[in-house]
């Protein structure tokens, strides 16, 4: 699973989407949450996610890979170098037996132009099948970012 984790890392470091595209479940669900702060003594202090960054399916998935594989947006042109760290990897056995419940952490390193550096951390939530093929496949994907604002020019990037 962790090599999986890491060849995921590398293709989007590589803005291979295609590749990465061929690693989801059709039926994916794939969010980044807008987290809030809050005070531990607030009467709604339980409630910390208010909207989403993304909340796609693969559908909208295939949509924002292939808007972000044009050389249209000034955002990807000239592309950005990003490099993704993962780690803090656990494991464990699903809900149903072909599936794993994964947690990691992940760091975004973001450099575009010649001093445009960003950078954002999120622990994330997986889901990953097995296809009948052997295959893992993601099926579902929370990342929680770390950040409350997210210190990007964009958030054209996958976590």
């Amino acid at each position: 699973m962790e090599q999986c984790l890491f060849r995921e890392a590398r293709l989007l470091d590589g803005f291979q989407f295609e590749g990465w595209r061929a690693l989801l479940d059709p039926d994916i669900h794939y969010s980044v949450p807008a987290r809030r702060t809050h005070y531990l003594r607030a009467a709604n202090a339980a409630r910390d996610i208010d909207t989403d960054h993304y909340d796609d399916d693969y559908e909208s998935l295939t949509l924002r890979l292939a808007r972000m594989s044009r050389p249209g947006p000034s955002s990807m042109d000239p592309r950005p170098r990003e490099v993704r760290t993962v780690s803090n990897i656990e494991i464990e056995h699903g809900d149903v037996d072909d599936e794993l419940k994964v947690y990691s952490v992940i760091i975004l390193m973001r450099n575009r132009l010649l001093d445009q550096e960003e950078h954002v951390a999120a622990r994330r939530e997986d889901v990953w099948r097995r296809a009948s093929d052997g295959r893992l496949l993601l099926y579902r994907r929370r990342a929680l970012i770390t950040h409350n604002t997210i210190l990007m020019a964009n958030m054209n990037s996958l976590l």
